[in-house]
């Protein structure tokens, strides 16, 4: 029986859904060396090496005899069991490739960008460097970028010039800390459309 040719359509959708599984998978492995790492860390943290004999030879020898009307069973013990393995800190993630790219856009042009300008820098990026993905799947990385550097990392800031949609994205020192405002001596570096070109305002 010939084998059935796949159109292109099918095998973007194919090749789209065998890397989210990569991705995916990469997530679990993760997990699991951390887990492994962790209770790696318990065991040596709780454990004392000579497979229990040690402790259990130590709490014979500290056996006395049962006093009168002391319950049955009831010794003087010295506790053996050690604290309770301290939390293992997490350490903060570096940037990675993506976080760099964005980071280094802005820092380059010295400006408040919105996502346009910085989905065509991403583009032109991964053209290089990420020559497998398409079109939408840069701009789905680009916007988990600006929202999770804009967001845990705070390491960007957002403002809205109201005469365009969406936010314009520039380095944190660029923000009021207390209030996440842009600093007047930085509104020069908006990014705005010609007057002509201008959207209205977002009510």
């Amino acid at each position: 029986m010939a084998k059935r040719r796949l159109n292109e359509k099918n095998i973007d959708q194919l090749l789209a859904h065998y890397r989210n599984e990569r991705r995916h998978l990469v997530y679990q492995l993760d997990l699991v060396k951390a887990a492994i790492e962790d209770l790696k860390q318990q065991k040596v943290s709780g454990g004392s090496g000579t497979d229990g004999k040690e402790a259990t030879d130590g709490v014979k020898e500290v056996k006395v005899k049962r006093g009168p009307g002391r319950p049955k069973g009831s010794t003087n013990k010295v506790a053996g069991k050690p604290g309770r393995p301290k939390k293992r800190e997490r350490k903060e993630r570096e940037l990675n490739e993506w976080d760099k790219m964005v980071i280094d856009t802005i820092t380059d042009r010295g400006l408040l960008l919105p996502k346009e300008d910085l989905l065509d820098a991403a583009t032109t990026w991964a053209k290089v460097y990420k020559p497998q993905l398409s079109k939408p799947e840069v701009e789905t990385f680009l916007t988990r970028t600006l929202q999770k550097l804009s967001g845990k990392k705070k390491l960007l800031g957002t403002h809205h010039s109201g005469l365009r949609r969406g936010y314009h994205y520039g380095l944190i020192d660029w923000f009021f800390q207390s209030s996440g405002k842009l600093r007047k001596q930085h509104y020069d570096r908006l990014v705005l459309k010609p007057a002509t070109e201008l959207e209205p305002a977002e009510a």
